[in-house]
């Protein structure tokens, strides 16, 4: 009878022990997770909390055993601001948690901010850039169109159609000769108002093939003259004036034979207005530049790609007037 008594007593001592209410602390990582299937972005990922748990030690330690691998908290775009008291919530409503029947009952940090985007998946055109050569046949890129995930509030303010760049280095392009046909990588380049790190790019490579005709450079003029393009018998009518003749600081970008004699003073520039019959009729007060045009020793032209800090400056203002015929003797 003395032993039962002794066994049961140790019993109920070890039973009661372990239904004695127990807290202790457990760290743990957090993982921060979108619903799955959803097209939400969370950052961070995830973080390191402490948690403090209660209840009966067997459910404590069971608790901390289920935390050693971390935990994963499901994040809805309501749940940027996670409170104590949501956080709480949240973590005590984990099975891995919940099944032990302990309870978190704190935490350090006590919150969170997180920063939740929903994105959309737009499909982009690739245009492909190529500096410093002129091209001959056609250019291909491989694949044709990129992925981009947009969080929504950059996406609504942009148009339906989205277009980004595919850039061979100068460095690769310095080494192919003119003639063959090259296929090189090119970089993904988003335009500026995509150009963030909440935007993400799938593929962020492509394969671009092209013909290189001829290679270009660039250089810049301090001066080119404006030249008026017009019917010659429209001269017998009108006379034209041109208040300001000077384009200034002008980057000339062509082949490297016509940059060469640009710089050497053997090639002019000069920047074409045209004007038809009508604009002499209507006597218009401006008209944009039409082309530019590098001017080579024997006389033949060539149009020239141009560009300046100003596009306003290319507007050139005209005087037109009526030619007074003397009357002949």
């Amino acid at each position: 009878m003395i032993l039962f008594v002794t066994i049961l007593t140790v019993i109920i001592w070890f039973w009661a022990a372990g239904q004695t209410t127990h807290e202790s602390d457990v760290t743990t990582t957090v993982r921060f997770r979108p619903p799955e299937g959803s097209t939400i972005t969370v950052s961070p990922m995830t973080a390191s909390v402490m948690l403090t748990l209660s209840g009966p030690r067997s459910a404590v330690n069971s608790a901390k055993d289920a935390c050693k691998e971390g935990i994963e908290l499901t994040i809805t775009p309501d749940d940027s601001e996670l409170t104590s008291q949501k956080l709480l919530t949240m973590v005590n409503a984990l099975d891995a948690i919940r099944n032990t029947g302990a309870e978190v009952v704190d935490t350090i940090p006590t919150s969170f901010t997180l920063t939740v985007l929903t994105m959309h998946h737009v499909e982009a055109a690739v245009e492909v850039v190529l500096s410093g050569v002129t091209v001959s046949g056609d250019v291909t890129v491989d694949p044709a169109t990129v992925m981009l995930s947009i969080p929504s509030h950059i996406r609504d303010k942009l148009p339906e159609a989205i277009t980004v760049n595919a850039i061979v280095s100068d460095a690769a392009l310095e080494q192919l000769q003119p003639g063959v046909v090259h296929t090189r990588d090119a970089v993904i380049r988003l335009p500026a108002e995509l150009d963030t790190a909440d935007v993400t790019i799938v593929p962020n490579r492509v394969s671009v093939t092209f013909k290189i005709q001829s290679k270009t450079q660039k250089t810049t003029l301090q001066q080119i003259r404006v030249l008026i393009a017009s019917p010659a018998e429209d001269y017998a009518a009108y006379s034209v004036f041109l208040p300001r003749t000077i384009i200034s600081n002008v980057t000339i970008e062509a082949d490297t034979a016509i940059i060469t004699g640009i710089e050497k003073g053997d090639v002019t520039v000069f920047a074409i207005v045209r004007l038809a019959s009508r604009d002499m009729e209507q006597r218009i007060d401006n008209k944009t530049v039409t082309t530019f045009l590098a001017i080579m020793e024997d006389g033949t032209g060539h149009e020239v790609i141009a560009t300046v800090e100003d596009p306003a400056v290319l507007n050139i203002e005209l005087l037109i007037e009526p030619v007074t015929l003397q009357p002949t003797p």
